[in-house]
C-alpha cells in the first residue's frame, strides 16, 4: 500500500477546512447573519423551495461544519505542540499568546457579527494545554461525557432554565424583534455597540447554558488532539480502512439518531421552548445527531479527496490555508449585502437566493484563494497572525524564500 506523503497530508487537512468553510458560507448567509432565532415578523415569505432549503440547512448544514472547524482547531494545536516538543521545546506559552491575537481579531470580527467563533474558540482554547498530557483513554472518556450532554444536564439541574438570560430568545421575544430591526436599519455603530454591550452575553448563554455550543466546541478539540496523536492524520492513506469503518458507522448511527431526535422533539408542545427535562434531552439528541452526521462527512471528504485529490476538492485546499481570511471577508460581505448600513436587504431576500448566493461566494473566494497564494506564501491575516506568534516578519511574497521560524 502506497504511503501518502507529508505535503498530500497537509494538502488533505486543508481541503477539509476549506470544505468546513464552505459549509460555513452556507450557515451564514442562509440564516441571514442574524445569530439569532428568525422573528415572526419577515417582509418575504417562504415558498416551497425556501423550505427544501431550511429542510437541507437544518439537516445538511446547521451544528456540522462548525464542529469541522473545531476538530482542526485541535489538531492545530496538537501538531504545534508535537513539533515543538521534536526540537525540545514547549509550545503552551506561545499557543496562549498566539490565542490572544485571534482573541483580538475576534472580538472585532464580533462587532460586526454576533455569531463570531473565534472568540469561542479562543475562550475554550485557553484550556487545551491542560488536556494535552492526558491519556488517550481519559481523553475519549470526557469527550463521551460532553457529546452525552453532561454539561447541559449539570446547568439545567443546578439552575431549573433553559438560559443565563433575563428573557427567552425565541422568536415572539420582542427582543429578538429589536436586534432583528436594529441589524435591517441600524447604522454600523449601533449595530457595533449592542453587539458589544449584549451580543457577548447572548453568545455565552448560547455556549453554556441548554444549548451547550461550548462543550460540544471542547469535546471536539480534544478528538482533534486524539486524530494527530493517534497518528491517523499523519498517514490517511494508511489509516484508510479504519477511515471506511467510521463512514459507515457515523451514516448508521446519524439516522438513528435523526429517528430518536424526531421522536423526542415531537413530545414537546413548542420546539423554540425549552422548560422541561423532555427539551434537555431532545437537545442532546440533536446534538448526537449532529456529532454522527460530522464524523460522516468527515471521514467522506477525506476518502474522496484520497481518491482524487485534484479537480474541485483540490481546489478547496488553498481556500482553506486562508480560513482565517476567508472567514472575515466572507463576514464583511454578507453583513454588506443584508445589513442596514450596507444594502439592506436583510429579511427581503428567499432562502432560495441566499443558497445560490452562497454558492457565488465560495466560487469568488476559492478563485481568489487560488490566485493570491500563486503569488504569497500565506493569506493576509495568516502572515499577520503568524508574524505576531513570533514577534517576526515572515517571508511573505513567493519572490521571497519562506523561512522556518523558530519554535
Amino acid at each position: 500500500m502506497q504511503i501518502a506523503s507529508p505535503n498530500n497530508r497537509i494538502e488533505a487537512v486543508d481541503a477539509l477546512r476549506g470544505f468546513a468553510l464552505a459549509g460555513i458560507v452556507f450557515a451564514h448567509m442562509i440564516e441571514q447573519f442574524i445569530a439569532a432565532p428568525r422573528p415572526e415578523v419577515w417582509a418575504v415569505g417562504s415558498n416551497i423551495v425556501d423550505q427544501i432549503v431550511m429542510g437541507f440547512h437544518f439537516i445538511f448544514v446547521m451544528g456540522k461544519f462548525f464542529s469541522i472547524f473545531a476538530v482542526l482547531f485541535g489538531m492545530s494545536f496538537a501538531i504545534m505542540m508535537g513539533n515543538a516538543a521534536a526540537k525540545g521545546r514547549s509550545f503552551s506559552g506561545r499557543f496562549i499568546w498566539r490565542l490572544a491575537i485571534l482573541g483580538a481579531i475576534g472580538f472585532v470580527h464580533s462587532l460586526f457579527y454576533r455569531g463570531d467563533i473565534l472568540t469561542v474558540y479562543v475562550a475554550i482554547g485557553f484550556c487545551l494545554p491542560l488536556f494535552y498530557r492526558v491519556s488517550s483513554k481519559m481523553l475519549w472518556f470526557i469527550v463521551v461525557l460532553l457529546c452525552l450532554g453532561t454539561g447541559r444536564y449539570l446547568f439545567y439541574l443546578l439552575t431549573g432554565t433553559s438560559t443565563i438570560l433575563s428573557y427567552d430568545y425565541i422568536p415572539e421575544s420582542p427582543v429578538v424583534a429589536a436586534y432583528v430591526e436594529l441589524l435591517q436599519n441600524g447604522s454600523f455603530i449601533e449595530v457595533a455597540r449592542e453587539n458589544f454591550y449584549n451580543g457577548f452575553a447572548t453568545k455565552l448563554d448560547f455556549m453554556v447554558a441548554i444549548f451547550g455550543r461550548g462543550y460540544l466546541t471542547l469535546a471536539y478539540f480534544l478528538v482533534g488532539m486524539w486524530l494527530v496523536r493517534s497518528g491517523i492524520m499523519r498517514n490517511l492513506e494508511a489509516n484508510k480502512p479504519f477511515i471506511k469503518k467510521v463512514m459507515w458507522w457515523s451514516l448508521g448511527l446519524s439516522l438513528g439518531f435523526f429517528v430518536l431526535m424526531a421522536v423526542t422533539f415531537s413530545s414537546i408542545p413548542d420546539v423554540m421552548e425549552f422548560k422541561n427535562w423532555t427539551s434537555v434531552v431532545a437537545v442532546t439528541t440533536y446534538d448526537l445527531f449532529n456529532t454522527a452526521l460530522t464524523a460522516f462527512l468527515m471521514s467522506g471528504f477525506l476518502l474522496l479527496f484520497l481518491r482524487r485529490p485534484t479537480g474541485w476538492l483540490g481546489s478547496l485546499a488553498p481556500y482553506g490555508r486562508m480560513a482565517l481570511t476567508n472567514y472575515l471577508v466572507q463576514t464583511l460581505i454578507g453583513t454588506f449585502i443584508l445589513y442596514g448600513w450596507g444594502l439592506g436587504y436583510l429579511g427581503h431576500l428567499h432562502d432560495w437566493q441566499m443558497f445560490l448566493l452562497s454558492f457565488l461566494l465560495i466560487f469568488l473566494q476559492v478563485r481568489m484563494s487560488k490566485w493570491w497564494l500563486s503569488r504569497y506564501h500565506f493569506g493576509p491575516l495568516e502572515w499577520l497572525w503568524r508574524c505576531g506568534t513570533y514577534f517576526s516578519r515572515v517571508k511573505f511574497l513567493k519572490t521571497e524564500k519562506a523561512i522556518e521560524v523558530p519554535l
